[in-house]
C-alpha cells in the first residue's frame, strides 16, 4: 500500500530532513525598555541577561518562589529600542503578568507587540541553508539583527522559538504575505517546504521540544524540562533559585523527558495518560498525535527518571480503547 500523501506530511518530511518554514505568529513578542529593564528579568529568571548588549541574546525561564516553571524566554537586545521578550504561544498575558506583578522600583515599560506583529520561523536540521537563500545575516546563537525581507523592515531573531537550531524574523503585519511569500520560496530551493500547523506540531513532538501549557507548566521545574542551557548556576539570587540550585547540587532532578513511538495502529493517548514500565506507573504523556500521512502515534512525557532505566527500550502506555499500547522510547 502507497503511503498517503498530504500537504501536512510533505511539508513535515521536508522540516525533518531538510529546511521547512512556519507561521510563528503565535508565539508570544514582548518589547520592553527601560534602563532597569535587564536588572528586572536577571532578578525574576534563569539565565545570566544582565549584561546583555546590542545584538546579543540569552534563554531564561521565568520561575515562581517554588522555582517551577512560569515561562520560558528568550531575550534579545534591540540597543536603544530595548529588548524583545520571545515566549511560547500564547503567552504574552502570562508573561506580561509575571513581569509587573514583581515590578517594584524598577523604571520600565513593557509592550505586547504580539498582535502588531507577524513571526516566521525556518525550522529543519538545514535550517542555515534555508535562511541564507532568503538572504537573511549570519547571527550568534539567540542574537538578533535588522533586516530587510521583500523590501520590508524585519527583525531577525537566532532561534527556532524552542533552541537555537532556527530563525525567526519579525515583522509588521501588513507585510507578513510578502515576507512569507520570500521565505518560502527560499527554503523550496534547498528542498525544504512550507509547514501547516499540523505539520509543525508533529516535528514539535518528534523532536521532544517542550511548549508551554503542555511540558511547561507550574507543575514542572526548568531541569526536569531538560531546559538546562537557560539556567545560570553562578549569576546569584533570582525567584525560585534556592530549590533549583539544591535540586541541581543534590542530584534531585527525579523527572525526565522522553520521546515516544507508539506501535503502529494504536490510539492516540491522550495528556495526562499514564506510562508503565514493568507494571509500575512511572510518568505521563504531555504532548501527542498521529504523525500525518503515517499510520503511528508519536508523543513526549515525564518519566521518573530512577525507575526507567537508561537501557529501556520500550514502555507501556494507557492510550485507550482496550489494551495498552507498546511504546518505543527515545531519549
Amino acid at each position: 500500500m502507497s503511503e498517503e500523501r498530504t500537504p501536512s506530511s510533505d511539508g513535515l518530511s521536508a522540516a525533518l530532513a531538510r529546511c521547512g518554514v512556519v507561521d510563528a505568529t503565535g508565539f508570544a513578542r514582548l518589547v520592553a525598555t527601560g534602563p532597569d529593564i535587564l536588572d528586572l528579568l536577571h532578578r525574576l529568571g534563569t539565565g545570566d541577561v544582565k549584561q546583555l548588549t546590542l545584538g546579543q541574546g540569552q534563554p531564561t525561564v521565568l520561575t515562581n518562589a517554588k522555582g517551577r516553571i512560569v515561562e520560558r524566554v528568550s531575550v534579545h537586545h534591540l540597543g536603544g529600542e530595548g529588548v524583545m521578550i520571545l515566549g511560547g504561544p500564547g503567552s504574552a498575558e502570562r508573561i506580561l503578568a509575571h513581569l509587573k506583578k514583581y515590578t517594584f522600583s524598577e523604571r520600565t515599560e513593557l509592550s505586547d507587540r504580539t498582535e502588531a506583529t507577524s513571526a516566521y520561523a525556518i525550522v529543519g536540521p538545514d535550517w542555515r541553508s534555508g535562511s541564507l537563500a532568503a538572504g537573511l545575516p549570519e547571527i550568534v546563537p539567540y542574537g538578533v539583527a535588522a533586516s530587510d525581507v521583500a523590501g520590508h523592515a524585519v527583525r531577525v531573531l537566532r532561534t527556532s522559538g524552542f533552541d537555537a537550531n532556527g530563525i525567526m524574523v519579525v515583522c509588521d503585519r501588513g507585510a507578513a504575505g510578502e515576507v512569507e511569500g520570500v521565505l518560502r520560496a527560499a527554503v523550496e530551493t534547498q528542498g525544504g517546504a512550507l509547514l501547516d500547523p499540523e505539520a509543525f506540531e508533529a516535528w514539535r513532538i518528534i523532536n521532544g521540544l517542550p511548549v508551554a501549557g503542555a511540558e511547561l507548566t507550574e507543575e514542572r521545574n526548568p531541569l526536569e524540562a531538560g531546559l538546562r542551557e537557560a539556567v545560570s548556576f553562578t549569576k546569584g539570587c533570582y525567584v525560585g533559585q534556592e530549590v533549583i540550585a539544591r535540586l541541581n547540587t543534590y542530584d534531585k532532578v527525579s523527572r525526565e523527558l522522553v520521546r515516544l513511538e507508539l506501535a503502529p495502529g494504536a490510539p492516540t493517548p491522550p495528556r495526562g495518560a499514564a506510562v508503565r514500565w514493568e507494571g509500575r506507573d512511572v510518568g505521563a504523556i504531555t504532548s501527542a498525535m498521529r504523525v500525518p500521512g503515517r499510520d503511528f502515534v508519536v508523543a513526549i512525557a515525564y518519566v521518573k527518571s530512577r525507575e526507567v532505566p537508561s537501557s529501556a527500550g520500550a514502555v507501556m502506555v494507557d492510550a485507550g480503547g482496550g489494551e495498552p499500547a507498546l511504546a518505543r522510547i527515545n531519549r
